[in-house]
């Protein structure tokens, strides 16, 4: 097995924490109905931004999907210890937060796969 050492990607953390923000900030100016849509539109365009600069493969998306996820986790229960007071009756009563853990862990995957599959039939015509 070859040894590869760990790097720290500055770029994934900021990604992390804008997704956090942005699904924070939506929650809080969106009217409920129109969040389940706005929500997946602005994790997919942050997700697109992301892999511009990234590599394409399906590996880096499923990391990145993970960090994602972890971060995300971390500050989502960072909030719960702040304005919720540990009340997780109320916090996971609010579907807002529920669908936000899916969308991460789909949409970095999804699209890597896709840039995957598109790169090979290039590679292949």
């Amino acid at each position: 097995m070859k040894n590869t050492p760990i790097t720290f990607n500055w770029r994934i953390i900021w990604y992390s924490i804008l997704i956090w923000f942005l699904s924070f900030v939506i929650s809080g100016f969106v009217v409920l109905p129109w969040f389940y849509l706005v929500l997946p539109v602005v994790v997919f365009w942050t997700t697109v931004y992301f892999f511009k600069k990234s590599e394409r493969s399906f590996a880096a998306g499923l990391k990145v999907s993970i960090f994602w996820f972890i971060a995300i986790a971390i500050m989502s229960f960072a909030e719960l210890i702040g304005p919720y007071y540990f009340n997780f009756q109320i916090y996971f009563s609010d579907l807002r937060n529920i669908l936000l853990f899916p969308l991460i862990l789909l949409v970095p995957v999804i699209y890597s796969l896709f840039l995957e599959n598109s790169n090979l039939k290039r590679t292949t015509k």
